[in-house]
């Protein structure tokens, strides 16, 4: 007996890239029609996916003699209007897509040196940085279009010297921002900051001085020796971490921090070791994990994620074994998972795509996980529905003149794919 499970699958799009090779999408509206980013050129870009538009923000001085640094435009986040929080100019600024323009956030000089991070879906919140004279970062945050500054804490009180603190991440409600403090190794410690009950200043927790040992023998009481924040969910309730034990060849691993109580779930992580590390960019309001994967030797990634109430992290490409383009992207050494939804139904990154035998791509995806039970959109007669290859969950192709029992995944001849349980 035959029991379909029925699903259309799981979707692979791009950003078109025949005009522009080098784009990098790292951020998704949470209604997942924008997707924001830059290229290797230094142009800012948001992507509608409802009108398969794309507009650019691009430095005037970009491409000239006088360009420099500042002049390259990043949008980290974008609102589900298409307005991204970013920066350019070395001005924190706001993108808008409607008008294909940009405007600085700050207004005074002094605050000129600034980078927007992260913004909420309806825009009421945003949170960054500014930099003082010496590059000192300072952690800020806007509520309703005026600015506040988070309190920070001192080195006596967290046990070690710092250079600043950064604000990255901020839930939906504005309750929980999430960032770190600039340590002298670069692994930017953990801290985050809860709303008061006035609605309006904020406090800072320090999960890091309990966890975080700073000494350079990492010889104190604490247990890790990186304890980073990697994304916080829209509800508040999870930080996706960056964790390295003491034991520094276990190599750093994605994990899990529940914000209420404290407890952390270090996750499984396959060929992890002193030179392949694990770094999570985004996580779902129920738990669901993505990131990738580091060969800190040679550079190449692999995008990963881990299911809610799970712990064993899988690459993309084993997870989803019908969309093949993952492989690829994983044989060609680049596949980055970038930003989940809220809702975990899109995951956007960025990877290569051959074009030819000699080169690559750099192109944006978006993975739309969603499983419609008993529908396949599409099947427009009998020849479109029917199954033309079959593979186990993890990726193995099935003889199909043999009995298999348990859940199959069939392609089909219009490149759907469906879930059977075969009993």
């Amino acid at each position: 007996m035959a029991a379909c499970c029925g699903a259309s699958a799981q979707k692979l799009s791009y950003v078109p890239y025949t005009d522009n090779a080098l784009m990098m999408g790292g951020c998704i509206s949470e209604n997942g029609r924008y997707i924001g980013g830059c290229d290797t050129e230094g142009r800012g870009f948001i992507y509608d996916t409802k009108d398969g538009q794309i507009k650019y923000f691009v430095s005037p001085n970009l491409g000239t003699n006088e360009a420099t640094d500042n002049d390259e435009a990043q949008i980290c986040s974008v609102t589900n209007e298409g307005v991204g929080a970013g920066y350019i100019l070395g001005q924190a600024a706001d993108f808008d897509f409607a008008t294909g323009k940009y405007t600085a956030i700050f207004e005074n000089a002094e605050e000129e040196n600034a980078n927007a991070k992260w913004t909420t879906p309806d825009g009421a919140y945003q949170c960054g940085v500014t930099y003082d004279a010496s590059y000192k970062q300072e952690p800020y945050v806007y509520v309703n279009g005026e600015k506040a500054d988070l309190p920070t804490p001192t080195d006596e009180w967290l046990g070690f010297e710092t250079g600043g603190f950064m604000a990255n991440y901020i839930s939906n409600d504005g309750s929980l921002i999430v960032g770190g403090a600039i340590d002298n190794y670069s692994t930017y410690p953990l801290i985050f900051w809860v709303r008061n009950r006035d609605g309006k200043t904020y406090s800072v927790q320090t999960p890091s001085k309990r966890f975080f040992d700073a000494s350079y023998e990492l010889n104190q009481a604490q247990p890790y020796a990186w304890f980073e924040g990697g994304n916080v969910s829209a509800n508040g309730k999870w930080i996706a971490m960056n964790i390295l034990n003491k034991d520094i060849e276990s190599g750093l691993k994605m994990a899990r921090f529940n914000v209420d109580t404290e407890e952390i779930e270090i996750l499984d992580c396959p060929d992890v070791n002193s030179s392949t590390f694990y770094y999570s960019t985004g996580i779902a309001n129920d738990g669901t994990v993505i990131g990738y994967t580091q060969d800190l030797d040679t550079k190449s990634r692999r995008g990963v994620i881990c299911l809610a109430g799970e712990k064993e992290v899988k690459y993309l490409s084993e997870a989803y074994p019908t969309i093949t383009d993952f492989l690829t992207m994983d044989e060609e050494n680049l596949n980055t998972a970038c930003a989940i939804t809220p809702d975990g139904r899109y995951v956007t990154g960025f990877g290569y795509k051959p074009v030819d035998e000699n080169n690559d791509y750099i192109v944006t995806w978006c993975l739309d996980r969603e499983e419609v039970a008993n529908s396949i959109e599409g099947v427009a007669n009998s020849e479109a529905s029917k199954v033309v290859a079959s593979y186990t969950t993890d990726g193995k192709r099935v003889n199909r003149t043999k009995v298999q029992r348990g859940l199959v995944i069939n392609r089909l001849a219009n490149g759907k794919a469906v879930k059977n349980l075969k009993k």
